[in-house]
């Protein structure tokens, strides 16, 4: 599919996505997409258009309200599982060649893929890629389109943020329950959440670059629910209870609204 039916079919799903909300929770959260213009993952100086998901959060309630984001970013870029790296050899693991591993990725044209926007109570929000065959009745394994996904986006990452020293790009993915505390959720932490007054939205836009360098059909989609807790410490399943009001804002927890969008590479 090329750009101009992509761009078609994007502005189907958004006329969609309008009447598709009625604004019945407090918070929606609303996926849509469009193209920019941009530069190959691999030559610099090529120019191409890529898609952008759009993740807005709404607050459709009469409130300041303040909850958990459902996604990390790192530069804009998503965050994605492996699920084995057994694929490399053992210099692989001592010296990774991320360039290497981001070229080594196979076609996935004819495939359909679920993105579920993994909205856990964990500080790392990973998104995770299935394949629509999987029985979620039986036990499986990380698809492994989620592996050569993460290849790309670490190369990116390390190739456009590391490199530049940009330490605000840098994501932490646990603290100790005690450090759970509305100051430093206003402060410290605020990366990791949304803070809305009435009627307000927020965006974020990740970039969906390596998901076209792969091909496929993919419906992406967020668990509609906010928690009021999270595990704050990365190997430890207690519940930290998030503060019911931090700073001016108070938290929301429950279903939101929310939709999905799909995008056919």
């Amino acid at each position: 599919m090329d750009m101009k039916a992509n761009k078609l079919y994007f502005i189907i799903g958004l006329l969609l996505l309008q009447g598709q909300f009625a604004y019945s929770q407090k918070i929606s959260i609303e996926l849509s997409a469009k193209w920019v213009k941009g530069y190959d993952v691999f030559e610099k100086n090529s120019t191409i258009y890529y898609p952008e998901l759009i993740i807005t959060y709404r607050n459709n309630s009469d409130s300041n309200l303040y909850f958990s984001r459902v996604s990390n970013s790192r530069c804009g870029l998503p965050n994605l599982p492996y699920g084995t790296l057994f694929q490399y050899p053992i210099e692989e693991y001592l010296n990774p060649n991320y360039l290497k591993r981001a070229k080594n990725h196979g076609n996935y044209s004819n495939n359909n893929y679920t993105v579920e926007i993994s909205n856990s109570a964990h500080l790392f929000k990973g998104w995770y890629v299935y394949n629509d065959t999987v029985d979620f009745s039986i036990s499986h394994a990380i698809d492994f389109v989620n592996d050569e996904l993460a290849d790309i986006y670490e190369y990116m990452y390390i190739e456009n943020c590391r490199e530049n020293n940009d330490s605000s790009n840098m994501l932490k993915t646990h603290y100790s329950a005690s450090e759970i505390t509305p100051e430093n959720i206003l402060h410290r932490f605020k990366d990791l959440f949304v803070f809305l007054k009435p009627g307000e939205i927020y965006q974020d836009n990740y970039n969906l670059i390596a998901f076209k360098l792969l091909k496929g059909n993919f419906t992406f989609c967020v668990e509609p629910f906010l928690p009021d807790y999270i595990y704050a410490e990365l190997f430890n399943k207690i519940k930290t209870p998030l503060p019911k009001v931090v700073g001016e804002y108070n938290l929301y927890s429950g279903n939101v609204n929310s939709n999905k969008i799909t995008i056919a590479f």
